[in-house]
């Protein structure tokens, strides 16, 4: 942590990406995204002015949040966007309360919002859309959700802010066939919602959000089902070990593996490939 000088010359305190006040209870992060679920420890004046470096947005679970951002809550959920730089002393009164905090590398939020209309100030976000973007983005902490879909929320979150988005076309762009073809066939590579987008030849934030609209799910979750059909397909057609299985369809181990695999066809990989031979 380190100390910024504010207007009047006072001295703030700068947070770096990803930090905040409050004790974490659950915490996931990549290079470009962290998520942590936080409660908050101590009184009210203990939260003093600082800085945060990141874009991030706060959505409190618990307790009455107390914040300067533009907007009103309305009494009803709390979904607060703060831009990187954002100097403030947002803090729970009676200092108990408890939050997700999902924070953007400030090349990451530049990447998503470029071209954007969305106005450079903390705001509360009201949408019910933007409440079920956030909420899925904070089940992530405590879900193995694959990273291209929590990427791919996470852009559609800041895509939601500006009021200039370009409508979804009706009929299906010539642009997304390309980027399903391109998940089916590297659904075993590590891919961005950004490569997806370059080579479809359109904003990522676009992307993400054309893509839930025709195909009712990110491309995460696209990819996701390609890589089990693969493994199903490959213990149906071979005798390889499920650690090799699970490594040539695109999955970090063969513990995840075989929790994601019994999860969408409700039987072990192991006992599938028994009761389909």
């Amino acid at each position: 942590m380190n100390r910024g000088r504010l207007a009047n010359g006072a001295t703030a305190l700068q947070l770096a990406p990803g930090q905040f006040f409050g004790g974490t209870r659950l915490a996931r992060s990549d290079a470009h995204i962290a998520i942590t679920h936080r409660i908050a420890v101590g009184l009210p004046e203990e939260v003093i002015t600082h800085t945060h470096l990141d874009a991030h947005f706060i959505l409190v679970t618990g307790g009455e949040y107390v914040s300067s951002a533009e907007g009103s809550p309305g009494g009803g959920p709390v979904l607060i966007y703060n831009p990187p730089g954002t100097t403030h002393r947002d803090h729970f009164a009676r200092g108990r309360g408890s939050f997700f905090a999902i924070s953007l590398t400030p090349d990451y939020a530049a990447m998503g919002l470029g071209g954007t209309a969305v106005a450079n100030a903390p705001r509360h976000l009201v949408a019910p859309a933007q409440h079920a973007l956030a909420r899925r983005i904070a089940a992530s902490c405590a879900a193995e959700v694959a990273g291209l879909s929590i990427d791919a929320l996470c852009l559609e979150l800041l895509g939601s802010m500006d009021a200039r988005a370009l409508a979804v076309p009706a009929s299906t762009p010539a642009w997304l066939e390309r980027a399903v073809e391109l998940l089916r066939d590297c659904c075993r590579d590590e891919l961005s919602v950004a490569e997806i987008a370059a080579a479809a030849g359109v904003h990522p934030v676009h992307l993400a959000r054309t893509f839930r609209r025709h195909l009712r799910c990110t491309p995460g979750q696209f990819m996701r089902f390609h890589q089990l059909e693969y493994a199903a397909s490959m213990l149906l057609r071979t005798a390889r070990p499920l650690a090799e299985v699970a490594l040539n369809s695109g999955f970090a181990d063969q513990s995840h593996f075989s929790r994601v695999f019994t999860r969408h066809f409700g039987l072990p990989p192991g006992k599938y490939r028994v009761l389909a031979s």
